[in-house]
């Protein structure tokens, strides 16, 4: 059973701020927290109702009190912030200011599918280490580089990369030969808002043409964004 400090912590560890400060995130379900084990991440504590390796074991009523979910999910684990080491980063991904956890768990995936090394999520975009983001991600945290930055600090910290960034107004996708781009940073932005203005000043504007009797505004950023990866896989 986890001691009453260990339940303190994962309470603490709902609120962003005390996430960072312990460096640390919680992780439910046998599924996931396995994904992570297999990825290289190294548990720091598991709790689980069933039988898991090197978990300790928690009453179903306690994970349900504890939980940071709707429902519990038999095990919950707590892991430290990965620490990357990434030595080449030909794709990037910038995250303009996601604020749907799902949606954000979703690109993480998408990103690690199509080989983008290295996801950076500018200072309006939520928390990856919220709970849901987490679950959505279904292991993918702990096999990408991830980090929040300012758009001037990844900017002049990637100057040789070619920056597109996702926008009704831009020209076609498809008119740009992906092979002659050999560093690429793909900025998707805000589900209701868009990319911010600097983005659109500063980076080339790329769209997804629509069908012609299509009525839809925009497409979900998780969907527009596995299209433009797909293309720009390197």
């Amino acid at each position: 059973m986890p001691s009453l400090s260990a339940q303190k912590l994962i309470r603490k560890l709902r609120q962003r701020k005390h996430r960072w400060q312990e460096q640390l995130f919680v992780a439910e379900g046998p599924k996931l927290v396995q994904d992570l084990l297999d990825s290289g991440l190294k548990a720091h504590s598991i709790w689980s109702t069933v039988d898991f390796p090197e978990a300790e074991f928690i009453e179903p009523d306690l994970l349900q009190k504890l939980s940071h979910l709707s429902s519990s999910n038999e095990l919950i684990a707590l892991f430290p912030f990965p620490v990357y080491k990434t030595q080449q980063l030909n794709r990037l991904l910038i995250l303009d200011g996601i604020n749907d956890p799902g949606n954000l768990g979703t690109l993480l995936r998408t990103a690690d599918w199509f080989g983008f090394e290295k996801v950076i999520c500018t200072n309006g975009t939520t928390d990856i280490y919220n709970a849901k983001a987490v679950q959505s991600t279904m292991g993918s945290l702990a096999r990408l580089d991830i980090e929040y930055a300012s758009i001037e600090d990844i900017l002049s910290q990637y100057p040789e990369h070619q920056f597109l960034v996702a926008d009704m107004e831009g020209k076609s996708f498809e008119e740009m030969d992906s092979i002659q781009i050999s560093k690429l940073a793909l900025v998707m932005g805000s589900e209701s808002h868009g990319p911010s203005e600097e983005w659109l000043q500063r980076a080339e504007k790329i769209t997804i043409a629509k069908g012609s009797n299509s009525q839809i505004d925009s497409l979900n950023v998780g969907i527009a964004a596995g299209i433009l990866m797909q293309h720009f896989a390197s």
